[in-house]
């Protein structure tokens, strides 16, 4: 029985009248004469001159469709990994790696519940002007910040070789989120730096210092609420 090779088996492409073969658990078929195949495309999805083992998988049909066919050879696999195999072959590393260490819910939730404790504390000093206060609302909110980028990156790690990038819904809200905190959470660390008494103040500039932190904090839990929605799904 004749054997094919990946490449030899791409020449049966069913364009320019050649033949239009496909291969299947190893085995090679004849389909020219099947009108599902017309100028090598079935339905535009699938395509000769390939092995279509993975492709039918998701397949509204069987394996019974191939006893129509004539089995012609015999489907050699090549041994050389393509680029995209090789990038497939990294990424899936990079999942063991993730399973193992968990970099991303480890690094979320120190940010989360920092900002949820300067919120607290910002509450205590308001109603309670003190440095005390007012040093516990800054540093845990300046900790919640810097850790929230090293979250950011390992939340789009996890984003591209767990989902592969998807841009669902609770995904992009997820990301939008996680950015504005951080973008946001940028300007009471700087008007700290350029006026450590800022929260002191009764103008503008001290409005804005205390509401960044409330409104950091009503950020993450919509970016820790979608993060479980991804996490968990919705309950049916």
């Amino acid at each position: 029985m004749q054997q094919f090779t990946e490449e030899e088996l791409q020449k049966y492409n069913g364009q320019d009248g050649a033949p239009t073969y496909i291969a299947f658990k190893g085995k090679v078929y004849d389909v020219s004469s099947s009108k599902l195949w017309k100028n090598g495309a079935h339905f535009k999805r699938h395509f000769a001159g390939c092995d279509l083992t993975p492709e039918m998988e998701d397949a509204p049909h069987a394996d019974e469709v191939f006893e129509h066919f004539e089995s012609i050879g015999l489907f050699i696999p090549s041994t050389k990994k393509s680029p995209q195999d090789e990038k497939e072959a990294r990424k899936e590393r990079y999942r063991q790696w993730y399973a193992t260490y968990h970099p991303h819910p480890m690094l979320v939730h120190f940010p989360i519940a920092l900002h949820y404790f300067s919120g607290v504390a910002d509450i205590l000093f308001l109603i309670n002007p003190s440095v005390a206060y007012e040093e516990s609302v800054f540093l845990s909110f300046f900790m919640a910040t810097v850790m929230g980028i090293f979250a950011l990156f390992a939340g789009v790690f996890s984003w591209w070789i767990n989902y592969d990038l998807v841009k669902s819904k609770p995904f992009m809200i997820k990301l939008v989120g996680a950015l504005f905190t951080l973008l946001v959470g940028v300007i009471p660390i700087i008007q700290m730096f350029m006026n450590s008494n800022i929260p002191f103040e009764k103008g503008i500039d001290g409005i804005i210092y205390h509401s960044i932190i409330f409104l950091t904090v009503i950020s993450v839990t919509i970016v820790g609420y979608y993060g479980g929605k991804i996490t968990w799904g919705a309950r049916q």
